[in-house]
């Protein structure tokens, strides 16, 4: 097996088919001349979610994270690549052809407030995704009570507005709209990051405990490592659309092997501010640049400009995905990484 395929199939989905697959997934912005000449949003991205699996993808903003969640549900047509839901190819598909895979794919969005319908009632709002898969009636509102129900919310929730929920209610009720059409895959867009803490536990516990009890697949998208560690089993760490390491959840939080990835460790927040100046002062001491701070190389790492391990091999050459202990990492000095982690550990 290939270090690629090895990255993209996990160690669950080998035997059976998988949830959600992705190959070679380019997505590039605009069209024509402009479309060529930018870099893509998303390069040579690959990877397999097994049945009741969950695959956080993190990284900094325009790493091209939400852009391959876009990709996945079809709101974002791929310039090359496939895109599989249970063995399904439905990358050229429109979003009429989609609509009749409403109860594979669906998807959780960031703003519980935006993404739902201000002028509808709850119940309306959870039946119209069973409408179009032809349940309709009273036991269409049945089914959209006890999904609310299982995400924590009484039945008659129903028969209220958004406006009469916060923000960690509409979010229970926007995954409740995501389940009631028994998924195989839901894609969940940053969807505790608008929350507060305390409620951010509470909704990432509820989707384990859902994720668990029905078999479901999470493509879990999120900026921080931690919460991507919560939920996850896996790990898919992109900067600039591509894939810089990738493996078990806790290794990759605990012992990342890129400096990308270790860069993202040592700038997630802490509540306690001694701790948040430590971890700063030793990320500044590792060398790390700052996100923008020059171009990143057209043909090596894109990370290069904000690396303290680059050297000429690395703006001359892409690096190739390859095992480093348990995790796959695009780094020619993977093996580096712990003496640069050494001051980031002492910083936490």
């Amino acid at each position: 097996m290939t270090a690629l395929a090895h990255a993209a199939s996990g160690a669950g989905a080998v035997q059976q088919t998988p949830a959600l697959r992705v190959r070679d997934l380019v997505v590039r912005y605009g069209s024509g001349r402009r479309a060529k000449s930018t870099p893509p949003a998303v390069d040579g991205v690959s990877f397999d979610i097994a049945p009741g699996e969950t695959l956080g993808l993190v990284g900094e903003s325009g790493s091209g994270k939400s852009t391959i969640g876009k990709a996945v549900l079809g709101l974002q047509r791929p310039t090359a690549g496939t895109v599989e839901v249970a063995g399904q190819d439905v990358t050229a598909m429109s979003l009429k052809q989609r609509s009749r895979q409403v109860a594979d794919l669906r998807v959780v969005f960031q703003d519980p407030y935006s993404s739902l319908n201000p002028a509808r009632t709850i119940g309306q709002t959870l039946v119209e995704p069973l409408r179009l898969m032809g349940v309709k009636g009273p036991e269409a509102l049945q089914r959209a009570r006890a999904g609310l129900e299982s995400v924590g919310l009484p039945a008659d929730a129903a028969d209220r507005t958004p406006a009469q929920f916060s923000g960690g209610q509409r979010q229970r009720i926007a995954i409740a709209r995501a389940l009631v059409c028994d998924p195989k895959v839901v894609v969940l867009d940053e969807p505790v990051s608008a929350l507060d803490l305390s409620t951010q536990a509470q909704v990432l516990n509820l989707l384990a405990d859902l994720r668990d009890q029905r078999g479901l697949s999470f493509l879990f998208i999120a900026h921080d490592l931690g919460v991507v560690r919560f939920l996850s089993q896996r790990t898919v760490v992109l900067y600039r659309g591509q894939v810089m390491e990738t493996g078990p959840a806790e290794a990759v939080a605990e012992q990342p092997r890129h400096p990308y990835t270790l860069a993202l460790t040592a700038a997630a927040p802490v509540p306690r501010p001694a701790e948040q100046a430590a971890r700063r002062a030793a990320r500044e001491s590792a060398g790390f640049g700052t996100a923008g701070a020059a171009s990143p190389s057209a043909t090596g790492c894109p990370f290069v400009p904000r690396c303290p391990l680059s050297t000429d091999v690395c703006i001359e050459q892409r690096p190739p995905l390859r095992l480093v202990d348990t995790d796959l990492t695009a780094c020619h000095h993977a093996e580096r990484s712990a003496d640069l982690g050494a001051p980031l550990h002492r910083g936490r």
